[in-house]
């Protein structure tokens, strides 16, 4: 898949050309390749002199931006083989002006080239100014690449037998896909998120089973942090930062504190200093072997509703966290070429260098479930789920041997007396704000072990009446 990028870790003197550069976004293929004529395409949309300028007027930043992940949806178009299995290992430079207005334009009308339809197969077609405008930067972008030098021959037109092949796959998804009900009323916003009360934990063995196809390194620490510590996926990759690091706080984060700096800092653990939410607990902290009262390695962050709360990392799972900071972090660091005073403060990175996006978690977690083939599909907010419920299980046993009930079995009866007390500490845990939200994961476990208690009962019964 193709990804848009912002410049980073530019040096503090910046010549003409590099302050032009600053707010420029370019794209990436999903082989990691540098399409230059694409790149130079984007650059040059600001620009307005000369008859092969991309642009008539300055865009601002954002609009550049949007430029870029305009461009980077048709790339992604083209890497897709199985959109246009006629033309496979198709190239950007190979690209004619049929594959955009036949193939392309069509996939989106029809709805077979969205987000909705890849997650739920539901045919979705697109808003007609989002593909007018798609459509219009892609060809404007690939008849400035052919003036440029970069491609050639873009308005060759195919046969109509070849075209026609070549679509035929795009509306054979069509007629296949789920048809949205006319009369059924559309949801404003689709979001494919469970309700903690719908959703069928998974099993230790189909977790470990996800656990073992997410990549080691990156991935496979993110997916254990949220599940070990409860983070939402927004929450994650701006309160892992690590100390000793110097950060300036972008303003335009999702989480984003008044209080904080605008300025470049060092980031430090801190039990009470608000400028250093978010920041992990240190080295020390990490192989410290002094007795006290906890084994876990306490620290801050700031959650929805900028909500500051107190999480806490198991000692061995903070010592994961610097054994792949010195390892495969420093590793994607040392091959992108980035000086250590220009290294990102974000504990995850991608293997540019950049921090992790949360698209690029959602992602990989969404292929490694599809690898595993363990009959369920993993995404962030399940494994949140799998936090709540087995932290309500494991405090409510703790609670009830602390009250001289050493039964090795959760049962009913300890989540009755005991499970109110441990929803209070997990509501803190999760950021809740409301205690309802909480109480939603107790009646869940309560559920799940009394209907198991029940089914053995009903199975004993049923072969009784075998006999």
């Amino acid at each position: 898949m193709a990804t848009v990028h912002m410049p980073r870790h530019l040096p503090k003197r910046l010549s003409p050309m590099q302050r032009s550069l600053v707010r420029t976004p370019y794209v990436r293929l999903a082989n990691d390749e540098y399409p230059d004529g694409i790149n130079h395409y984007i650059a040059d949309r600001r620009k307005h002199k000369g008859k092969k300028s991309a642009n008539k007027k300055l865009l601002r930043p954002r609009s550049k931006k949007s430029v870029a992940e305009k461009i980077c949806n048709f790339l992604t178009f083209v890497e897709t083989d199985e959109m246009h299995p006629a033309v496979p290992n198709l190239q950007w430079q190979q690209v004619k002006e049929w594959h955009v207005t036949h193939l392309y334009e069509n996939a989106m009308v029809l709805g077979v080239w969205s987000q909705q339809y890849f997650l739920t197969g539901e045919a979705s077609p697109l808003e007609p100014d989002t593909i007018n405008a798609r459509v219009y930067e892609v060809l404007e972008c690939y008849r400035w690449l052919e003036e440029n030098g970069y491609i050639s021959n873009f308005h060759e037109e195919g046969t109509l037998e070849f075209i026609e092949e070549a679509y035929r796959p795009i509306s054979s998804r069509h007629k296949t896909a789920l048809q949205h009900d006319p009369d059924e009323p559309q949801r404003a916003v689709f979001s494919p998120r469970q309700s903690p009360g719908s959703l069928i934990p998974p099993t230790r063995e189909q977790f470990l089973s996800f656990l073992s196809s997410l990549s080691p390194g990156t991935h496979r620490l993110a997916a254990i942090l949220i599940y070990e510590i409860g983070f939402r996926l927004s929450e994650l990759i701006e309160n892992t930062l690590l100390p000793g690091s110097l950060y300036t706080r972008d303003t335009e984060a999702l989480f984003h504190l008044p209080s904080w700096p605008t300025r470049p800092y060092l980031l430090n653990w801190s039990a009470n200093d608000d400028r250093m939410i978010g920041v992990l607990p240190t080295r020390d902290q990490a192989w410290d072997t002094l007795p006290r009262d906890t084994t876990d390695c306490p620290y801050r962050i700031v959650g929805k509703g900028l909500v500051i709360r107190r999480v806490d990392i198991n000692t061995t799972t903070m010592r994961s966290i610097y054994h792949y900071a010195d390892g495969p972090r420093a590793a994607k660091l040392r091959r992108n070429h980035q000086r250590t005073e220009h290294d990102p403060a974000h504990l995850l990175v991608n293997r540019w260098g950049e921090p992790l996006s949360a698209h690029a978690v959602q992602d990989a977690f969404r292929r490694a479930s599809i690898k595993a083939d363990c009959g369920y599909r993993f995404t962030a907010h399940v494994l949140r789920h799998m936090f709540a419920c087995d932290f309500l299980k494991a405090a409510t046993l703790a609670r009830a041997k602390l009250f001289g009930d050493y039964s090795p079995d959760l049962t009913f009866e300890m989540l009755e007396k005991h499970g109110d007390f441990v929803v209070n500490v997990l509501q803190k845990r999760l950021g809740h704000a409301l205690r309802e939200t909480t109480l939603i994961y107790l009646e869940q476990v309560k559920l799940g072990t009394l209907g198991l208690a029940h089914t053995i009962s009903w199975n004993d019964h049923l072969e009784g009446d075998e006999d």
